[in-house]
């Protein structure tokens, strides 16, 4: 009888526990699809903004015309090929929505980059899972960075990655050279989404002379620096082509655009509604607000904690584990943080998402800085990172669960009104028989109708507004038109339609035209942006 009664309490306590976990884990899997559904939703929902003008209307225009060559196009062109991949493999006309769907999977690529580094560095699923969604909280990915089909989310899962696979190559006495050559391709391709994405490259290169320390440096060459360069050229091949193909036209595109025509426009305009910053103290106000939003807060606090509690470390174990790691995978992402945040503060004007490629070192530092502690002060400090988790995600909240009540009413989409839209204004122009181009700054409305836009305002007002701050010279570049010479080019060849109401300045010569040429306008399209409430002008029939 005593042997039962000693073994009886085991066998009820260990199904206890193992129903525990087992509800634990169930209660994570549940809140992630939560997290990752409300994250699809608040996609397909955020309200269209100006840069996708820009960014969106490749998907359709590279069917036809060459990047850079037939329009204008001011970064690389990681994006616009992506896009247009994204489109063609799930086989939809609908634009906008194709756009956002390649953001979304970006999302996916990065969540799943930093749970599984998360994981190799601390070997802590729950750590991995606070780590991922404290990226998911943070205030910047939510908005514009994270949310518009753009380029400025894109680059940051392939720096993440790249960052991380080198990290984790160099924490071993003998790294495996194909993980550091995919870390290389990584590194590589979040340049070709975006050029600041090079700020991760510098602290990576350097590094890569130095670590493993146990390697000599012919070693370190051949198994290091090698196969980083090896994969960082292939991963280049989307610059490297055009770069070198038409080096004088890229560069107009990519690098002068910006440091002219773009720089002149910001410095003689004030553009209502836009969130810029022009001087360093701006800049810095701008960045503080970014980067200390309550994720960002918590994070850093985070650091510091792990931090002081390593060096607190009673048996001088941490201390010598925390040396070990700062004077290798924690000083490159440290290198990381600072050439990204220097970067950040490098493009006048600077605008929010600049700020977002810093933010990626947050993860991987605090997974270094865990996973350097004992096991038991590990699982002493496990239920603060947890809670401090939880507080912030019951922040985001409202922000995160905004449009949980649409999941029902995809037709309520801002994609798919998007395309409504495009495809509502194809029919009036069909109905109207009005032939011809259409004419806007908002070409992805009438090209989610399938219609025809002119080439030189096919992806926005960005270089039409900048027109007049363009050297003769550097205009040679571009497929363009300005506002004193647009009536012209109309002039040659009529537009069939134009869709006008997003911005009064910009539009004028436009609408002038409209005017002088007897074009009838409609104002009940049904629709509406954040810039406007478009008119929609038919050219009157031919005699």
């Amino acid at each position: 009888m005593t042997d039962i009664d000693e073994v009886a309490p085991s066998r009820v306590a260990m199904p206890s526990a193992d129903l525990k976990t087992l509800v634990s884990r169930a209660a994570i899997a549940a809140l992630s699809a939560l997290l990752v559904f409300s994250l699809f939703l608040r996609l397909m929902n955020y309200e269209m903004r100006k840069d996708e003008q820009l960014y969106v209307p490749p998907i359709r225009l590279l069917d036809h015309y060459r990047l850079y060559e037939d329009f204008f196009y001011n970064h690389p062109p990681g994006s616009a090929w992506l896009f247009n991949w994204i489109g063609a493999t799930v086989g939809s006309n609908h634009l906008l929505f194709s756009g956002r769907l390649s953001v979304f999977l970006a999302w996916i690529l990065f969540l799943a980059a930093i749970g599984g580094i998360t994981y190799a560095l601390t070997r802590s699923g729950l750590i991995s899972w606070c780590v991922a969604a404290l990226t998911v909280a943070n205030d910047l990915f939510l908005t514009q960075t994270g949310m518009a089909a753009t380029n400025n989310f894109l680059p940051l899962p392939f720096a993440f990655t790249g960052l991380g696979l080198f990290v984790l190559a160099a924490r071993e006495r003998h790294p495996k050279p194909f993980l550091i050559g995919v870390a290389g391709l990584c590194l590589s391709l979040a340049v070709a989404f975006k050029i600041s994405a090079v700020a991760f490259i510098p602290p990576v290169a350097v590094a890569a002379f130095l670590l493993p320390r146990a390697y000599r440096f012919k070693d370190r060459i051949l198994r290091v620096v090698a196969p980083l360069a090896a994969g960082g050229l292939v991963g280049g091949m989307p610059i490297l082509i055009p770069l070198v193909s038409a080096p004088q036209r890229f560069l107009a595109h990519v690098a002068q655009y910006h440091t002219g025509p773009h720089l002149q426009y910001w410095r003689m305009t004030n553009a209502p509604g836009e969130d810029q910053a022009l001087t360093l103290t701006e800049k810095l106000l701008l960045a503080q607000g970014i980067w200390f939003s309550a994720a960002g807060a918590v994070a850093i606090s985070l650091l510091l904690a792990l931090l002081l509690t390593a060096f607190q470390a009673p048996d001088g174990s941490g201390r010598e584990r925390l040396f070990r790691i700062i004077n290798g995978p924690l000083l490159v992402v440290a290198g990381a943080l600072i050439c990204s945040a220097a970067m950040s503060l490098l493009p006048t004007p600077s605008f929010p998402q600049y700020f977002a490629p810093p933010l990626i070192c947050l993860p991987l530092g605090l997974a270094l800085l865990f996973g350097s502690l004992a096991p038991e002060t590990r699982k002493r400090l496990q239920p603060v990172v947890v809670a401090a988790t939880l507080v912030v995600l019951a922040i985001e909240v409202p922000r995160l669960a905004q449009y949980i009540g649409t999941a029902a009413r995809p037709d309520r989409w801002t994609v798919t009104r998007v395309h409504d839209a495009g495809v509502a204004i194809s029919q009036r122009i069909a109905a109207a028989r009005a032939e011809g181009k259409v004419a806007t700054l908002s070409p992805i409305y009438p090209l989610e109708g399938g219609l025809e836009v002119y080439p030189e305002l096919a992806t926005g007002p960005f270089v039409y507004r900048t027109a007049a701050f363009t050297d003769h010279d550097l205009a040679t570049w571009y497929t363009m038109t300005s506002p004193d010479l647009i009536a012209a080019m109309f002039d040659a060849d009529p537009p069939g339609a134009l869709l006008l109401g997003f911005d009064e300045v910009l539009e004028r010569p436009m609408l002038d035209f409209a005017r002088r040429n007897g074009y009838t306008p409609m104002t009940e399209l049904g629709f509406k942006d954040r810039y406007g409430s478009p008119v929609l002008y038919l050219r009157p029939p031919q005699k």
